[in-house]
C-alpha cells in the first residue's frame, strides 16, 4: 500500500485507513510461510516505525493517542529488535573491512599523471591492511559466537514473531477506533498535520546544532531518528506536490543512512570492548587498534557528509517549512475537487 495521506480525505478517515492497512499488510507478511523470517522481522519493524510517524505527525491533535499507541508498537518492536541486533553487528564488521579495502587505494581510478600528487597529500597513517588476517577472522570468529549466544538467548525467531503478532493483533482491533478530538476528526485541512510536522522538522534542527557542538554516540543517534521521522512525515504528504517532496524525502533518506552506518560502527566499537578477552594475543589486540583507527576514519567521514547533507535538509526555519508544504498541500486539496491528483 502507499504510505500517503490524501489532501481530499478526512483527517480521522485517512488515520484510520493508513493504519489499519499497514497493520494488515504486516500480518499478511507475518503468516507468509515463504518469508525468511530475517526478511518477516525487517520488514515488520519498518511497519511499525512507519506506524510511529503517522501517530508522530497527528501528535499535536491527540496526544492522548499518541503517547498511548506509540508506547503501544515501540514495546511491540522491541522484541524484534533483539532480533536484529544480534546480527548488525557482524555486517557491520564486514562493511568497514570492504569499506577499507575501497579506501586502500584511492589512486584506483586516478590519472596516472596524479598519482603522485594523491601519494604526497595522504597522511600516512597505519592501514587496516597491515593487520594480521587470522586475528581479523578472530576477531570477527567473536562477533559470530556473541551473535550466535544472543540468538539462543532471545529463542526461536518464530516465537519472537508469534509474540509480535498477537501484540500486533490487538493494536490493529483498536487502530479501527482510532479518531482526532472533536471536530478534527472530520477536517481534511492542514491544519491538523501542519503542527506535527513542525514539531519534528524543529527537533530534527535542534539536534543536528547539538550533535555537531558536541560531538557524541548519543547525539548523533538522537539525530538519526528525528530525520527518520521527517522523512515519514514527508512520505505521508508527498501528495501536497510529489516531485519537489520526492526529492527532498531522497536527501532525508540518504541523511538517515549515514547517521545510521556511523551508529552502527559506535555499537560495534563499544561491543568489541565487550568481547576482548584477557587472553588476547598481541596481534590481536593489534588488530583491533587498527580496526578502531579505521572505523574513526569511517565515522568522521559519514559525519562530514551527513553534515553536507543535513544543511540542506534543515536549511529552512521550522515556520517557513509548515508554511510552505500547507500552501503545497492546500493546492493540491483545491485541484483535486475539479481534476485527478498528480
Amino acid at each position: 500500500m502507499r504510505f500517503e495521506l490524501d489532501p481530499r480525505e478526512r483527517a480521522g478517515a485517512q488515520l484510520r485507513r493508513l493504519a489499519t492497512g499497514l497493520m494488515d499488510e504486516t500480518l499478511r507478511r507475518l503468516d507468509d510461510p515463504d518469508l525468511p523470517p530475517a526478511e518477516t522481522v525487517h520488514e515488520a519493524r519498518k511497519a511499525m516505525k512507519k506506524l510511529r510517524g503517522l501517530l508522530r505527525l497527528v501528535r499535536p491533535a491527540a496526544p492522548d493517542l499518541y503517547r498511548a499507541e506509540n508506547r503501544a508498537l515501540r514495546d511491540a518492536a522491541a522484541g524484534l529488535a533483539a532480533l536484529r541486533d544480534a546480527d548488525a553487528a557482524l555486517e557491520t564488521f564486514d562493511r568497514v573491512l570492504d569499506t577499507a579495502r575501497e579506501h586502500a587505494d584511492p589512486t584506483a581510478s586516478t590519472a596516472a599523471g596524479d598519482r603522485a600528487q594523491v601519494s604526497r597529500t595522504r597522511p600516512q597513517q597505519p592501514m587496516l591492511s597491515e593487520a594480521d588476517p587470522a586475528a581479523l577472522a578472530s576477531l570477527r570468529e567473536r562477533l559470530s559466537d556473541w551473535r550466535d549466544e544472543a540468538h539462543q538467548r532471545q529463542g526461536a525467531p518464530q516465537a519472537r514473531l508469534a509474540d509480535f503478532r498477537e501484540q500486533l493483533l490487538a493494536a490493529r482491533a483498536r487502530a479501527a477506533d482510532w479518531c482526532l478530538p472533536g471536530a478534527a476528526d472530520d477536517d481534511s485541512s492542514f491544519d491538523q498535520l501542519g503542527p506535527g510536522l513542525k514539531k519534528t522538522y524543529k527537533r530534527g534542527r535542534k539536534a543536528m546544532a547539538l550533535a555537531y557542538g558536541d560531538p557524541g554516540v548519543a547525539a548523533f543517534h538522537d539525530w538519526r531518528k528525528r530525520s527518520k521521522y521527517l522523512g515519514y512525515h514527508l512520505r505521508l504528504l508527498r501528495p501536497g506536490w510529489p516531485d519537489l517532496l520526492k526529492a527532498q524525502r531522497v536527501a532525508v533518506k540518504d541523511l538517515s543512512d549515514l547517521l545510521g552506518d556511523d551508529h552502527d560502527l559506535a555499537v560495534l566499537a563499544e561491543l568489541l570492548g565487550e568481547l576482548r578477552p584477557e587472553t588476547a594475543t598481541a596481534a590481536e589486540r593489534r588488530a583491533e587498534a587498527l580496526l578502531r583507527a579505521e572505523m574513526r576514519r569511517q565515522s568522521e567521514s559519514l559525519r562530514q557528509r551527513a553534515q553536507g547533507v543535513g544543511q540542506r535538509v534543515f536549511a529552512e526555519r521550522p515556520k517557513a517549512l509548515r508554511r510552505r508544504i500547507g500552501i503545497y498541500w492546500r493546492q493540491a486539496a483545491a485541484a483535486a475537487s475539479t481534476q485527478e491528483l498528480p
